[in-house]
């Protein structure tokens, strides 16, 4: 009987080889992306990687992978130019195939750029530049990569949609899109990262995620390119999207301070309750419930409510407000529910007279002169800290990340969840609503009856305090 320590390493790869298993060859890092692949539910998966990952060593593992598993497989695969599939795919390539047995390697067809496998799978590769990814149109695929998409020059879109995306039709394939970010915000691969992000389906690796740099030589590479706080060191190894502060809508809202911003808080004894949204029917209805922290001048945004599609009547909104309301202001304790200081919501006059007639809603309609002054206004509140919002506010987190300028500055450019980044404009609505100088708490609030003092006029019968105590626990004579 054969043991696991009589089989030879030599023969142990061979195994692997015929079992398709390549994923060995990566290092943990690469295992990361790897791993969200197979693991990923969505159809197209974004990685997001530091230069000098090897996220191209890891996508040809896939490659390979993919056509030894299944006979007459097909990945078509696309680089920027035809020369990065000559001089960085194919030697990478090359290298994987070294400890491939004979009777598994494929044969490389120089005239088409095509891998064949002996199993009749084949890797179909091709440049974007020139129209040469119009060679991999037709025909069906298992998977479609395209490596440093972000510096795809032209139709990045078009190539993914009207190229690839048909080609998977039939065989449920996925594409995975990989790249350090573009150069511009504006290129289509950042649209794709932020669509992945949303729907989950995005990872991004920085240089800390790679184990095969010693600390010595990221420092170096952080030293030649300036320092942490370098846009080419933020961009190539912390892959970060460099935005230009004219085109985002609330740049402040950065890593750094969406990590101090974005947790929980404990809610004081004493709080007014508020909710503002931005209604829409062909784009997202947002809805923010929130509350102010007098004591620590903080506005906490507990949840949100988004919707859209067919459904989104009058009727179901009210139903799901309700429902929101009463799940996060209804005390455990008493079982009573606290009802709102004040609703408020954009000029959308019919809504709101059907939330207030038909369904007992009351919302105010805000204030909506001056945007860019109101816009700037919570831009300030964020850099001093004074939000707070819950991680469970997905779609708001998201909005204000990612919300950028159309080109008129008087609207913001499509979401890709189908809306104009409306969440932004809610928490707008809501910043300039709150009425900072309310204070929700009682005036003898924190002060014990141990710690009064009733001087020597208590018996005076101007002390109306006195006077209730009296009231209550003096003993009347009985009249015989």
């Amino acid at each position: 009987m054969t043991t696991p320590q009589d089989i030879s390493r030599k023969h142990a790869v061979a195994l692997l080889w015929n079992r398709g298993v390549l994923h060995w060859k990566l290092h943990e890092g690469q295992k990361k992306l790897y791993d969200s692949y197979t693991n990923s539910t969505g159809k197209t998966v974004v990685w997001s990687c530091s230069r000098r990952l090897g996220k191209s060593f890891a996508l040809c593992v896939l490659a390979i992978e993919t056509c030894l598993k299944a006979p007459n497989s097909v990945v078509k695969y696309v680089a920027p130019t035809a020369k990065h599939v000559t001089m960085i795919i194919r030697p990478l390539i090359r290298d994987i195939l070294k400890d491939c047995p004979r009777d598994l390697r494929p044969e490389f067809r120089s005239a088409d750029k095509i891998y064949r496998f002996p199993n009749g799978s084949e890797i179909q590769m091709a440049g974007a530049d020139n129209g040469h990814a119009e060679a991999l149109r037709g025909g069906s695929s298992n998977l479609c990569i395209v490596d440093e998409a972000g510096f795809v020059s032209n139709d990045l879109r078009y190539i993914v949609q009207s190229i690839l995306i048909p080609t998977t039709t039939t065989t449920r394939g996925k594409i995975i899109l990989s790249s350090t970010p573009p150069l511009s915000a504006d290129h289509e691969f950042v649209s794709y990262m932020k669509e992945a992000e949303y729907r989950g389906n995005y990872v991004k690796m920085t240089i800390y995620d790679n184990p095969m740099l010693s600390p010595e030589t990221v420092q170096e590479i952080i030293d030649e390119l300036g320092g942490v706080d370098s846009p080419d060191f933020r961009r190539e190894y912390l892959c970060h999207i460099i935005v230009d502060e004219e085109h985002a809508v609330i740049p402040e809202f950065n890593e750094d301070l969406e990590k101090e911003l974005v947790k929980e808080w404990v809610a004081p004894a004493y709080r007014d309750l508020y909710v503002a949204g931005d209604i829409g029917f062909k784009d997202l209805t947002v809805f923010l419930f929130a509350y102010y922290d007098f004591r620590n001048a903080k506005v906490v945004i507990e949840d949100e409510l988004v919707m859209s599609g067919k459904k989104m009547t009058t009727a179901y909104m009210a139903e799901q407000l309700k429902s929101k309301e009463s799940t996060l202001w209804t005390s455990k304790l008493t079982k009573e529910q606290q009802a709102p200081y004040l609703r408020v919501c954009d000029n959308n006059l019919i809504v709101i007279n059907d939330l207030h007639t038909l369904h007992n809603l009351h919302f105010l309609p805000t204030q909506k002169d001056d945007k860019q002054a109101a816009i700037n206004n919570f831009r300030i509140m964020l850099a001093q800290k004074k939000v707070i919002i819950h991680p469970r506010c997905k779609t708001l987190i998201y909005h204000l990340k990612n919300a950028t300028w159309a080109s008129n500055r008087k609207t913001y450019d499509r979401s890709p969840d189908a809306g104009h980044y409306d969440a932004v404009d809610a928490v707008v609505y809501l910043i300039r609503n709150i009425v900072y100088t309310k204070n929700p708490y009682p005036n003898n609030f924190g002060i014990s009856t141990g710690d009064s003092w009733w001087g020597s006029n208590a018996n005076n019968n101007s002390n109306p305090v006195f006077n209730g105590f009296r009231n209550i626990f003096t003993v009347k004579k009985s009249i015989k």
